[in-house]
């Protein structure tokens, strides 16, 4: 593969509306919300990889605007890192000296037994066909090779967000018109998730609970909220004049809480497997 980015397409039109939804988005999910869940994506690949000196070519799956590809570049210095995702614009956030791959993880464009080790962290609930796309890594990886991800478990209450949902609903949002998660039901139940692995030819399949936590300004809240999930997708099917309002008052309803009312707090899977 030359260095540089190379693409693939996909139709599915769930698979589409998450690429529409991340392609508007790149910007400011690279300056805000990227750093959080890189923390989790740089300490999978310091469990996935803890003698990467062997391994020859390492890619990770939903690499967003790239924050883990140097991480397992340190961890594999003599590999070939590939960052893979949906979306052209997430990659264009990427650092260029890495090679980057726009496609889709249900039909990676890679030959069979090519990679030695690939991580999805926090995006397998995005893929509408979960044993497809994971048939697809398992393909694409060496026997033996590892694989590791991350994904949402449980979310402790957050006032914030549901302050924030209530405006929302008061000044009559529409719902999500795009859901963005429609392996959650799998991905966020340990047994399930085991299942659908071992299907998928991996084995030495290990899950953990780890915890989760996120501690952003209300200034911070708001400016993501309006941009990133599905609230922001609700309120922007809002006319101009009635978003402005909502906004205003989500605003104002937001500053009258306690800095601790924005912690968002939770627990995620820590995925590692082996490919059989």
């Amino acid at each position: 593969m030359a260095a540089g980015s190379e693409k693939t397409t996909s139709t599915d039109p769930t698979t589409a509306a998450i690429r529409a939804n991340y392609s508007r988005v790149a910007t400011t999910y690279a300056g805000q919300w990227a750093e959080t869940l890189a923390h989790h994506g740089r300490a999978l690949a310091e469990r996935l990889l803890p003698d990467g000196r062997a391994l020859r070519w390492v890619g990770e799956v939903g690499c967003g605007p790239g924050l883990v590809l140097a991480d397992l570049e340190r961890l594999a210095p003599d590999a070939r890192v590939v960052g893979i995702d949906l979306t052209e614009e997430m990659l264009h956030q990427a650092p260029t000296r890495f090679d980057r791959v726009a496609a889709d993880a249900q039909a990676l464009p890679f030959r069979s037994g090519t990679l030695d080790a690939v991580l999805m962290p926090f995006v397998l609930f995005h893929v509408p066909d979960l044993p497809l796309a994971l048939s697809e890594v398992r393909r694409t990886l060496a026997a033996g090779g590892s694989f590791g991800a991350v994904t949402w478990f449980e979310h402790d209450p957050h006032q914030a967000y549901q302050v924030w949902v209530e405006v929302i609903d008061e000044y009559g949002a529409p719902p999500d018109p795009a859901p963005q998660m429609p392996s959650h039901a799998v991905t966020s139940d340990p047994g399930k998730l085991e299942i659908a692995l071992q299907t998928a030819g991996f084995g030495s399949i290990e899950i953990t609970v780890e915890r989760f936590h996120h501690h952003p300004t209300a200034a911070r809240f708001l400016a993501h909220s309006q941009v990133i999930g599905a609230m922001a997708r609700r309120i922007e099917q809002l006319p101009s004049d009635r978003r402005t309002a909502c906004l205003a008052a989500a605003e104002r309803e937001l500053s009258r809480l306690e800095p601790d009312a924005f912690i968002e707090s939770g627990t995620v899977l820590y995925v590692t497997a082996t490919a059989t």
